[in-house]
């Protein structure tokens, strides 16, 4: 700034000297110098005004680019005016480069945040005291249907029952509800932000983790039904067979209709029990299926490969498969055809008592899920079995063990996907499977 002092210097220097020479023509009467020293004292204050406030128009200027956040500016034009000029512009343009790599940092963290927000399995909303909504992630989209939102009042148009209690929980408060095939866990938090009153909504499905905590607990049971069932069976055959080995070779010799009446029916009874043995074994290993299904094995495949497959299975008229062009799965294609197989086997036999019987095998994409359903036009299911289909162990047949749809379940929560049923009206079902 000493260079800025000096030319504030000169220039009152100089004004000074051309007032007392003015004066001094004044006082000779030499009006021609007297009006050329006015010229030069006037230019002379001009140019020390616009000296002087050279500085309050820059400190103006990056004060405005502040407040508007406009650091697109730099201070170079008045270099030629003095040192002084080049050190003032060196430091605002070195303030301005400051404020732009920490709004850039600030931008990179609110990007890396946001981008956080989009990829967690909560859904995020936060919306003002006016209903609009400042920020979603894409999990709370999935969850409430809604792919479109900016204002509050969209849900409740759509989801009425979500936003009763997005408006009304308490703060710090959460509460539970069951949409559709959902159970959400929802929680509210108002928070204040730069005087500004932010309500911020969390919405967690859980039933998944309802399911996978179910299939646990089942799977346990089976374990101790299965070693408790088997240390019983085992001996029982051992035994029975031994039983009528000794029969067969100790008393096939032996005289007398009676005895021989006897061993007959000694011998058939311990068949019997043989038989029977083995049929609960059979019946326990095929439970020992449902607590030891292998990991995915997954693979890039078309889902058309699958349905060719399953089309040469069932040569059957009333069974149509529709897919999407280009439906690619990440998955284990052995597992999900046998979820399939299923699936349509369990649909073949709720329309065998139908008159025009139709299955429909359908694989789409819907938004960001890959969606495969067997819908059928059969009996369907009865409303008190509604919520055991998926149980392990439930069946309403006369034959089967009742670990297919669990099974089947069991194999797309192993893929991160979920298997769910719909009772279609006025007849018919609907099980569909939802992939990432």
């Amino acid at each position: 700034m000493r260079s800025f002092s000096t030319g504030i210097v000169i220039r009152i220097c100089f004004i000074t000297t051309w007032a007392a020479i003015g004066a001094w023509s004044w006082q000779n009467g030499n009006t021609g110098l007297l009006l050329l020293m006015s010229c030069l004292m006037l230019t002379s204050m001009v140019n020390l005004y616009h000296f002087t406030t050279t500085l309050n128009k820059k400190l103006s200027r990056i004060f405005d680019s502040i407040q508007y956040e406009d650091f697109a500016i730099t201070f170079r034009a008045d270099n030629s005016k003095g040192d002084s000029f080049e050190e003032l512009n060196a430091s605002l343009n070195a303030v301005i480069k400051s404020f732009n790599q920490v709004r850039a940092e600030r931008e990179a963290t609110l990007h890396f945040i946001q981008a956080i927000i989009q990829q967690i399995n909560v859904g995020i909303i936060s919306y003002n005291t006016e209903g609009k909504i400042e920020l979603i992630n894409q999990a709370a989209n999935k969850i409430m249907g809604i792919y479109k939102l900016s204002h509050i009042s969209t849900v409740k148009e759509q989801q009425p029952e979500i936003y009763q209690l997005m408006s009304t929980l308490p703060s710090g408060e959460s509460k539970l509800l069951k949409i559709s095939n959902q159970e959400i866990s929802l929680s509210v938090k108002e928070i204040i932000l730069r005087d500004r009153k932010i309500r911020l909504i969390a919405l967690h499905n859980i039933r998944s983790e309802l399911q996978t905590r179910e299939l646990e607990a089942w799977q346990n049971l089976t374990k101790v039904l299965r070693h408790e069932i088997m240390n019983t069976v085992t001996p029982i055959v051992s035994l029975s067979e031994t039983m009528r080995d000794i029969i067969d070779t100790d008393l096939s010799n032996v005289s007398g209709h009676q005895q021989e009446e006897g061993v007959k029916d000694l011998k058939n009874a311990i068949t019997t029990v043989i038989n029977r043995s083995k049929g609960i074994m059979n019946f326990v290993n095929a439970y020992r299926e449902f607590t030891n299904i292998p990991l995915p094995k997954v693979s890039d495949f078309l889902i058309a490969q699958v349905f060719e497959e399953l089309q040469a299975l069932y040569e059957q008229d009333n069974i149509h498969f529709i897919i999407d062009q280009n439906f690619k799965l990440l998955a284990d294609p052995d597992q999900i055809g046998q979820v399939l197989i299923n699936l349509i086997k369990n649909a073949v036999e709720a329309t065998q008592n139908v008159e025009q019987p139709q299955i429909q095998v359908r694989a789409y994409i819907n938004h960001q899920d890959k969606i495969i359903e067997v819908v059928d036009n059969g009996t369907g299911v009865s409303k008190d079995a509604l919520d055991k289909i998926f149980v392990p162990f439930f069946t309403t047949k006369l034959t089967g063990t009742g670990i297919g749809l669990s099974l089947s379940r069991q194999i797309i929560q192993m893929h991160g996907g979920r298997l769910e049923f719909e009772d279609l009206e006025p007849q018919g079902s609907r099980f569909y499977i939802v992939l990432d």
